[in-house]
Protein backbone atom coordinates (compact mmCIF):
# COMPACT_ATOMS: atom_id res chain seq x y z
CA UNK A 1 0.00 0.00 0.00
CA UNK A 2 2.22 2.23 0.96
CA UNK A 3 4.61 1.46 -2.38
CA UNK A 4 1.64 2.71 -4.27
CA UNK A 5 1.01 5.48 -2.39
CA UNK A 6 4.98 6.46 -3.10
CA UNK A 7 4.43 5.62 -6.33
CA UNK A 8 1.53 7.70 -7.23
CA UNK A 9 3.16 10.57 -5.66
CA UNK A 10 6.12 10.76 -7.18
CA UNK A 11 4.72 10.33 -10.68
CA UNK A 12 1.70 11.90 -10.65
CA UNK A 13 2.18 15.30 -8.04
CA UNK A 14 4.32 17.68 -8.26
CA UNK A 15 7.46 16.07 -6.73
CA UNK A 16 8.25 13.98 -10.23
CA UNK A 17 9.31 17.58 -10.96
CA UNK A 18 12.04 17.03 -7.90
CA UNK A 19 13.22 13.47 -9.62
CA UNK A 20 12.97 13.09 -13.25
CA UNK A 21 15.47 13.60 -15.41
CA UNK A 22 17.55 16.83 -15.96
CA UNK A 23 16.98 18.64 -19.07
CA UNK A 24 19.34 20.52 -21.23
CA UNK A 25 19.43 23.77 -19.75
CA UNK A 26 19.53 21.99 -16.05
CA UNK A 27 22.30 19.64 -16.76
CA UNK A 28 24.07 23.06 -18.07
CA UNK A 29 23.44 24.28 -14.83
CA UNK A 30 25.41 21.41 -13.70
CA UNK A 31 28.27 22.09 -15.80
CA UNK A 32 28.76 25.74 -15.13
CA UNK A 33 28.90 24.90 -11.84
CA UNK A 34 30.66 21.66 -10.99
CA UNK A 35 34.25 24.04 -10.96
CA UNK A 36 35.77 26.21 -8.72
CA UNK A 37 34.58 30.09 -8.51
CA UNK A 38 36.90 31.28 -11.47
CA UNK A 39 35.79 28.90 -13.68
CA UNK A 40 32.23 29.81 -13.31
CA UNK A 41 33.28 33.06 -14.11
CA UNK A 42 34.94 32.47 -16.95
CA UNK A 43 31.98 30.00 -18.41
CA UNK A 44 28.94 32.08 -17.68
CA UNK A 45 30.92 35.34 -19.50
CA UNK A 46 30.29 32.71 -22.58
CA UNK A 47 26.94 32.68 -21.73
CA UNK A 48 23.43 35.08 -20.86
CA UNK A 49 23.15 34.83 -17.19
CA UNK A 50 25.53 36.29 -14.67
CA UNK A 51 26.87 33.83 -12.20
CA UNK A 52 25.22 34.54 -8.51
CA UNK A 53 23.39 31.51 -8.76
CA UNK A 54 25.62 29.08 -9.92
CA UNK A 55 27.97 30.10 -7.12
CA UNK A 56 25.26 28.99 -5.07
CA UNK A 57 25.03 25.46 -6.82
CA UNK A 58 28.41 25.09 -6.38
CA UNK A 59 28.82 24.85 -2.97
CA UNK A 60 25.18 23.66 -2.86
CA UNK A 61 26.77 20.43 -4.98
CA UNK A 62 29.76 20.29 -2.70
CA UNK A 63 27.53 19.17 0.62
CA UNK A 64 24.55 17.80 -0.62
CA UNK A 65 25.90 15.84 -4.14
CA UNK A 66 24.79 15.76 -7.59
CA UNK A 67 21.99 13.28 -7.33
CA UNK A 68 18.73 15.24 -9.20
CA UNK A 69 17.00 15.54 -5.88
CA UNK A 70 19.86 17.38 -4.45
CA UNK A 71 20.33 19.37 -7.10
CA UNK A 72 16.64 20.59 -7.51
CA UNK A 73 16.31 21.19 -3.74
CA UNK A 74 18.52 24.20 -3.85
CA UNK A 75 15.31 25.52 -5.81
CA UNK A 76 13.06 24.36 -3.65
CA UNK A 77 14.64 25.96 -0.80
CA UNK A 78 14.74 29.64 -2.51
CA UNK A 79 11.01 28.86 -3.01
CA UNK A 80 10.38 28.20 0.73
CA UNK A 81 12.42 31.73 1.59
CA UNK A 82 10.23 33.10 -1.58
CA UNK A 83 7.41 32.02 0.38
CA UNK A 84 8.55 33.19 3.58
CA UNK A 85 9.10 36.36 1.83
CA UNK A 86 5.60 36.47 0.39
CA UNK A 87 3.86 36.47 3.69
CA UNK A 88 6.13 39.32 5.19
CA UNK A 89 5.57 41.43 2.51
CA UNK A 90 1.57 40.49 2.60
CA UNK A 91 1.49 40.77 6.34
CA UNK A 92 2.48 44.14 5.93
CA UNK A 93 0.25 45.45 3.25
CA UNK A 94 -2.82 44.28 3.85
CA UNK A 95 -2.28 44.08 8.14
CA UNK A 96 -3.58 40.86 9.34
CA UNK A 97 -2.21 37.05 9.40
CA UNK A 98 -5.31 35.70 7.72
CA UNK A 99 -5.02 37.65 4.69
CA UNK A 100 -1.40 37.33 4.53
CA UNK A 101 -1.44 33.03 4.95
CA UNK A 102 -4.35 33.59 1.87
CA UNK A 103 -1.71 35.04 -0.47
CA UNK A 104 1.02 33.19 0.86
CA UNK A 105 -1.09 29.76 0.17
CA UNK A 106 -2.52 31.26 -3.31
CA UNK A 107 1.79 31.62 -4.27
CA UNK A 108 2.33 27.95 -3.11
CA UNK A 109 -0.14 26.81 -5.72
CA UNK A 110 0.23 29.11 -8.68
CA UNK A 111 1.13 26.87 -11.15
CA UNK A 112 3.55 29.00 -13.32
CA UNK A 113 5.69 29.48 -9.83
CA UNK A 114 5.23 25.51 -8.29
CA UNK A 115 6.92 24.14 -11.14
CA UNK A 116 10.15 26.25 -11.57
CA UNK A 117 10.24 26.01 -7.77
CA UNK A 118 11.68 22.50 -8.83
CA UNK A 119 14.00 23.75 -11.93
CA UNK A 120 17.34 24.03 -11.97
CA UNK A 121 18.16 27.16 -13.16
CA UNK A 122 17.98 30.24 -11.44
CA UNK A 123 14.06 30.94 -11.65
CA UNK A 124 13.32 30.39 -8.24
CA UNK A 125 15.86 32.45 -6.56
CA UNK A 126 14.98 35.52 -9.20
CA UNK A 127 11.64 35.31 -7.63
CA UNK A 128 12.79 35.34 -4.32
CA UNK A 129 14.95 38.87 -4.59
CA UNK A 130 12.56 40.54 -6.53
CA UNK A 131 9.48 39.47 -4.08
CA UNK A 132 12.20 40.80 -1.10
CA UNK A 133 13.43 43.99 -3.91
CA UNK A 134 9.77 45.25 -4.17
CA UNK A 135 9.18 44.03 0.15
CA UNK A 136 12.04 46.52 1.02
CA UNK A 137 11.02 49.16 -1.94
CA UNK A 138 7.62 49.43 -0.40
CA UNK A 139 8.45 49.56 3.19
CA UNK A 140 11.55 52.23 2.35
CA UNK A 141 14.42 50.04 3.30
CA UNK A 142 16.74 51.42 0.87
CA UNK A 143 20.14 50.06 1.57
CA UNK A 144 18.37 46.48 1.46
CA UNK A 145 16.66 47.66 -1.29
CA UNK A 146 19.75 48.62 -3.32
CA UNK A 147 21.05 45.19 -1.86
CA UNK A 148 18.75 42.80 -2.87
CA UNK A 149 17.99 44.58 -6.12
CA UNK A 150 21.98 44.40 -6.88
CA UNK A 151 21.97 40.62 -6.03
CA UNK A 152 18.89 40.35 -8.54
CA UNK A 153 21.04 41.74 -11.26
CA UNK A 154 23.56 39.26 -10.40
CA UNK A 155 21.25 36.52 -10.72
CA UNK A 156 19.25 37.49 -14.28
CA UNK A 157 19.25 40.33 -16.50
CA UNK A 158 15.88 40.66 -16.36
CA UNK A 159 15.49 42.04 -13.67
CA UNK A 160 16.55 45.44 -15.34
CA UNK A 161 12.92 45.58 -16.35
CA UNK A 162 11.76 45.39 -12.35
CA UNK A 163 14.19 48.36 -11.62
CA UNK A 164 12.95 50.15 -14.67
CA UNK A 165 9.07 49.28 -13.35
CA UNK A 166 10.33 50.45 -9.60
CA UNK A 167 12.13 54.27 -10.80
CA UNK A 168 8.78 54.61 -13.11
CA UNK A 169 6.83 54.45 -9.73
CA UNK A 170 8.82 56.57 -7.97
CA UNK A 171 8.54 59.40 -10.64
CA UNK A 172 4.88 58.85 -11.37
CA UNK A 173 4.83 59.66 -7.08
CA UNK A 174 7.56 62.70 -7.33
CA UNK A 175 9.88 60.77 -5.77
CA UNK A 176 12.95 61.79 -8.11
CA UNK A 177 15.85 61.97 -6.36
CA UNK A 178 15.07 58.70 -4.26
CA UNK A 179 15.01 57.02 -7.72
CA UNK A 180 18.41 58.88 -9.11
CA UNK A 181 20.20 57.49 -5.55
CA UNK A 182 18.75 53.93 -5.80
CA UNK A 183 19.74 53.58 -9.78
CA UNK A 184 23.00 55.53 -8.87
CA UNK A 185 23.88 53.30 -6.06
CA UNK A 186 22.32 49.92 -8.33
CA UNK A 187 24.77 51.14 -11.18
CA UNK A 188 27.74 51.50 -9.32
CA UNK A 189 27.51 48.07 -7.67
CA UNK A 190 27.10 46.03 -11.02
CA UNK A 191 29.68 47.96 -12.38
CA UNK A 192 32.42 44.53 -12.65
CA UNK A 193 29.37 42.55 -14.70
CA UNK A 194 28.79 45.74 -17.13
CA UNK A 195 31.36 44.83 -19.51
CA UNK A 196 30.81 41.35 -19.70
CA UNK A 197 27.28 42.23 -20.42
CA UNK A 198 28.01 44.41 -22.86
CA UNK A 199 30.14 41.40 -24.47
CA UNK A 200 27.88 39.10 -24.25
CA UNK A 201 24.92 41.49 -26.23
CA UNK A 202 27.51 41.87 -28.97
CA UNK A 203 27.78 38.00 -29.32
CA UNK A 204 24.76 37.18 -28.81
CA UNK A 205 23.65 36.59 -32.11
CA UNK A 206 20.71 34.88 -33.60
CA UNK A 207 18.11 33.12 -30.32
CA UNK A 208 16.21 30.26 -30.54
CA UNK A 209 12.89 32.53 -29.13
CA UNK A 210 9.78 33.35 -31.58
CA UNK A 211 8.42 36.70 -32.22
CA UNK A 212 5.66 37.48 -30.68
CA UNK A 213 2.29 37.78 -32.48
CA UNK A 214 -1.40 38.61 -31.44
CA UNK A 215 -1.89 35.70 -29.28
CA UNK A 216 0.84 35.89 -27.11
CA UNK A 217 -0.39 39.68 -26.67
CA UNK A 218 -3.72 38.81 -25.80
CA UNK A 219 -3.14 35.82 -23.47
CA UNK A 220 0.46 36.84 -22.05
CA UNK A 221 -1.29 37.76 -18.43
CA UNK A 222 -2.54 34.11 -18.53
CA UNK A 223 0.70 32.61 -19.89
CA UNK A 224 2.94 34.38 -16.92
CA UNK A 225 -0.23 33.38 -14.46
CA UNK A 226 -0.57 29.56 -15.42
CA UNK A 227 2.84 28.77 -16.91
CA UNK A 228 1.43 27.90 -20.16
CA UNK A 229 3.78 27.77 -22.90
CA UNK A 230 1.01 26.29 -25.78
CA UNK A 231 0.97 22.65 -24.57
CA UNK A 232 -1.88 21.41 -25.13
CA UNK A 233 -2.37 23.78 -27.97
CA UNK A 234 -5.99 24.28 -27.61
CA UNK A 235 -6.19 26.32 -24.64
CA UNK A 236 -4.90 30.07 -25.83
CA UNK A 237 -8.36 31.11 -25.52
CA UNK A 238 -8.77 30.32 -21.59
CA UNK A 239 -5.59 32.70 -21.32
CA UNK A 240 -6.86 35.48 -23.00
CA UNK A 241 -10.25 35.05 -20.93
CA UNK A 242 -8.34 35.01 -17.80
CA UNK A 243 -6.11 37.97 -19.17
CA UNK A 244 -9.53 39.69 -20.02
CA UNK A 245 -10.92 38.96 -16.46
CA UNK A 246 -7.24 40.20 -14.80
CA UNK A 247 -8.16 43.80 -16.55
CA UNK A 248 -10.92 43.25 -15.17
CA UNK A 249 -10.18 42.88 -11.21
CA UNK A 250 -7.42 45.93 -11.92
CA UNK A 251 -10.26 47.90 -13.14
CA UNK A 252 -12.92 46.80 -9.98
CA UNK A 253 -9.57 47.64 -7.47
CA UNK A 254 -9.16 51.36 -9.45
CA UNK A 255 -12.40 52.08 -8.33
CA UNK A 256 -12.11 51.40 -5.20
CA UNK A 257 -9.65 55.00 -3.80
CA UNK A 258 -8.30 53.41 -0.53
CA UNK A 259 -6.71 50.63 -3.24
CA UNK A 260 -5.25 53.06 -5.59
CA UNK A 261 -1.68 53.87 -3.76
CA UNK A 262 -1.07 50.00 -3.50
CA UNK A 263 -2.21 49.22 -6.70
CA UNK A 264 -0.32 51.45 -8.80
CA UNK A 265 2.92 49.04 -7.59
CA UNK A 266 1.62 46.31 -8.70
CA UNK A 267 0.49 47.29 -11.61
CA UNK A 268 3.19 48.97 -12.66
CA UNK A 269 5.14 45.78 -11.04
CA UNK A 270 3.60 43.67 -13.76
CA UNK A 271 2.87 45.79 -16.76
CA UNK A 272 6.09 47.69 -17.32
CA UNK A 273 8.40 44.61 -17.24
CA UNK A 274 5.62 42.75 -19.53
CA UNK A 275 5.15 46.00 -21.64
CA UNK A 276 8.80 46.59 -22.05
CA UNK A 277 9.48 42.75 -23.15
CA UNK A 278 6.97 42.67 -25.56
CA UNK A 279 8.03 46.08 -27.34
CA UNK A 280 11.24 44.55 -27.57
CA UNK A 281 10.60 41.35 -29.05
CA UNK A 282 8.69 43.09 -31.67
CA UNK A 283 12.31 44.32 -32.62
CA UNK A 284 14.21 41.24 -31.40
CA UNK A 285 12.59 38.05 -29.70
CA UNK A 286 13.73 37.78 -26.35
CA UNK A 287 10.10 37.31 -24.64
CA UNK A 288 9.95 33.90 -22.79
CA UNK A 289 7.30 33.45 -20.17
CA UNK A 290 10.09 31.79 -17.41
CA UNK A 291 11.83 34.91 -17.63
CA UNK A 292 9.12 37.36 -16.84
CA UNK A 293 8.46 34.72 -13.68
CA UNK A 294 8.41 37.70 -11.13
CA UNK A 295 5.54 39.25 -13.02
CA UNK A 296 3.38 36.38 -11.54
CA UNK A 297 3.96 37.61 -8.45
CA UNK A 298 2.24 40.59 -8.89
CA UNK A 299 -0.58 39.20 -10.47
CA UNK A 300 -0.96 36.64 -7.10
CA UNK A 301 -0.97 39.84 -5.04
CA UNK A 302 -3.51 41.82 -7.24
CA UNK A 303 -5.62 38.80 -7.15
CA UNK A 304 -5.20 38.66 -3.38
CA UNK A 305 -6.40 41.94 -3.23
CA UNK A 306 -9.28 41.48 -5.18
CA UNK A 307 -10.76 38.77 -2.94
CA UNK A 308 -9.86 40.61 0.18
CA UNK A 309 -12.16 44.01 -1.71
CA UNK A 310 -15.09 41.91 -1.47
CA UNK A 311 -17.83 43.63 0.08
CA UNK A 312 -19.22 39.81 1.18
CA UNK A 313 -17.37 37.75 3.57
CA UNK A 314 -19.56 34.59 1.90
CA UNK A 315 -17.82 35.47 -1.30
CA UNK A 316 -14.89 35.74 -0.16
CA UNK A 317 -15.11 32.15 1.80
CA UNK A 318 -16.43 30.69 -1.80
CA UNK A 319 -13.92 32.07 -3.92
CA UNK A 320 -11.12 31.54 -2.31
CA UNK A 321 -11.90 28.20 -1.97
CA UNK A 322 -13.11 27.38 -5.34
CA UNK A 323 -9.40 29.63 -6.79
CA UNK A 324 -7.57 27.00 -4.24
CA UNK A 325 -9.38 23.89 -5.71
CA UNK A 326 -9.05 24.86 -9.16
CA UNK A 327 -5.06 26.11 -8.71
CA UNK A 328 -5.03 22.22 -6.71
CA UNK A 329 -6.43 20.51 -9.96
CA UNK A 330 -4.83 22.23 -12.75
CA UNK A 331 -1.31 21.27 -10.86
CA UNK A 332 -2.37 17.65 -11.03
CA UNK A 333 -3.52 17.81 -14.45
CA UNK A 334 -0.48 19.15 -15.88
CA UNK A 335 2.40 16.80 -14.81
CA UNK A 336 1.93 14.95 -17.90
CA UNK A 337 2.79 17.99 -19.73
CA UNK A 338 5.94 18.71 -17.75
CA UNK A 339 7.72 15.13 -18.06
CA UNK A 340 10.79 15.38 -19.23
CA UNK A 341 12.60 12.88 -21.61
CA UNK A 342 13.51 9.81 -19.74
CA UNK A 343 17.33 9.80 -20.07
CA UNK A 344 18.03 8.16 -16.25
CA UNK A 345 16.74 4.82 -17.98
CA UNK A 346 19.36 4.85 -20.91
CA UNK A 347 22.16 6.05 -19.12
CA UNK A 348 22.00 3.62 -16.22
CA UNK A 349 22.18 0.76 -19.22
CA UNK A 350 24.66 2.31 -21.26
CA UNK A 351 26.82 2.69 -17.82
CA UNK A 352 26.42 -1.19 -17.42
CA UNK A 353 27.94 -1.96 -20.98
CA UNK A 354 30.68 0.55 -21.04
CA UNK A 355 34.22 -0.53 -21.84
CA UNK A 356 37.47 1.30 -20.81
CA UNK A 357 38.21 2.87 -24.07
CA UNK A 358 34.20 3.06 -25.31
CA UNK A 359 33.01 6.58 -25.52
CA UNK A 360 29.53 8.83 -25.46
CA UNK A 361 28.44 10.90 -28.63
CA UNK A 362 25.68 13.08 -27.81
CA UNK A 363 24.22 12.88 -31.44
CA UNK A 364 23.29 17.01 -31.18
CA UNK A 365 24.12 19.83 -28.83
CA UNK A 366 20.82 19.79 -27.55
CA UNK A 367 21.84 16.42 -25.45
CA UNK A 368 25.36 16.97 -24.88
CA UNK A 369 25.28 18.70 -21.36
CA UNK A 370 23.21 15.52 -20.23
CA UNK A 371 25.68 13.49 -21.23
CA UNK A 372 27.90 15.09 -19.67
CA UNK A 373 25.89 15.01 -16.71
CA UNK A 374 24.82 10.98 -16.63
CA UNK A 375 28.12 9.87 -17.78
CA UNK A 376 30.47 9.25 -14.47
CA UNK A 377 33.49 10.33 -16.74
CA UNK A 378 33.27 13.31 -18.71
CA UNK A 379 36.41 12.57 -20.89
CA UNK A 380 34.58 10.12 -22.28
CA UNK A 381 31.85 12.44 -23.73
CA UNK A 382 31.86 14.07 -27.46
CA UNK A 383 29.53 15.77 -29.86
CA UNK A 384 29.40 13.90 -33.36
CA UNK A 385 29.53 16.82 -35.35
CA UNK A 386 30.83 15.54 -38.72
CA UNK A 387 30.12 18.32 -40.55
CA UNK A 388 32.35 20.74 -38.14
CA UNK A 389 29.74 23.06 -37.58
CA UNK A 390 29.58 25.39 -34.87
CA UNK A 391 26.50 25.38 -32.09
CA UNK A 392 24.90 28.61 -31.85
CA UNK A 393 25.86 30.36 -28.37
CA UNK A 394 22.00 29.67 -27.17
CA UNK A 395 22.59 25.88 -27.11
CA UNK A 396 25.70 26.61 -24.53
CA UNK A 397 28.02 26.47 -27.32
CA UNK A 398 30.77 27.88 -24.57
CA UNK A 399 31.27 24.43 -23.35
CA UNK A 400 31.15 22.65 -26.68
CA UNK A 401 34.90 23.40 -28.33
CA UNK A 402 36.31 21.69 -30.85
CA UNK A 403 38.16 19.28 -28.68
CA UNK A 404 34.90 18.17 -28.04
CA UNK A 405 33.61 17.37 -31.23
CA UNK A 406 33.61 13.71 -32.94
CA UNK A 407 34.19 13.51 -36.48
CA UNK A 408 33.68 9.93 -37.06
CA UNK A 409 32.90 7.04 -35.47
CA UNK A 410 35.91 4.63 -33.44
CA UNK A 411 37.24 1.95 -35.25
CA UNK A 412 36.66 -1.07 -33.62
CA UNK A 413 36.50 -2.84 -30.97
CA UNK A 414 36.18 0.82 -29.18
CA UNK A 415 32.84 1.28 -29.57
CA UNK A 416 30.43 4.96 -29.30
CA UNK A 417 27.15 4.84 -27.53
CA UNK A 418 25.33 7.46 -29.60
CA UNK A 419 22.58 9.31 -27.42
CA UNK A 420 19.82 10.91 -29.00
CA UNK A 421 17.24 13.71 -28.07
CA UNK A 422 14.58 11.82 -27.43
CA UNK A 423 16.19 9.22 -25.00
CA UNK A 424 16.93 6.18 -26.90
CA UNK A 425 20.95 5.49 -28.08
CA UNK A 426 22.62 3.08 -30.44
CA UNK A 427 26.23 1.45 -30.57
CA UNK A 428 28.55 2.57 -33.19
CA UNK A 429 31.98 2.24 -34.41
CA UNK A 430 33.91 1.48 -37.94
CA UNK A 431 34.85 -1.49 -39.71
CA UNK A 432 31.93 -3.22 -38.14
CA UNK A 433 28.30 -3.43 -38.41
CA UNK A 434 26.11 -1.02 -36.20
CA UNK A 435 24.62 -3.11 -33.09
CA UNK A 436 21.37 -1.11 -33.20
CA UNK A 437 20.38 -0.83 -29.43
CA UNK A 438 16.88 0.70 -28.23
CA UNK A 439 15.93 2.85 -31.35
Amino acid sequence: MWQSIITFLVNHTPLLYLTQSLWRDEAFSVWIARDGFAEIIRRTSGDFNPPLYYIFLHFWMQIFGRSEVALRSLSVVFFILFLVATYKFARTVFKTHYNAKITTLLMALNPMLLYFAFELRMYSLLVLLVTSSMYFFYTKQWKWYVLVTTLGMYTQPFMAFVILAQSLYLLITRCIKQALINGMSILFLYLPWIPTLLTQFRASGPMWMYPVDLITITSVLGNVFFGYEGTPGDLWWLMQLFSVVFIGIIIWLAKRKQMRPKLLLFVTWIFVPLTTVVLISLIKPIYVHRYVIFTTVGEVFLVSFFLQSLPSKKLQTYLKTGIIICLTIINLSVISFHRKVDLQTPFEDIRTQLQPNDVVYAKTPLVFYEALYYTPETTRVFLYNPAGITPPRFVGSVGMPKEVWAKNYPLFPKRAFVVYEDGTYDVQSVLTKTNALSR
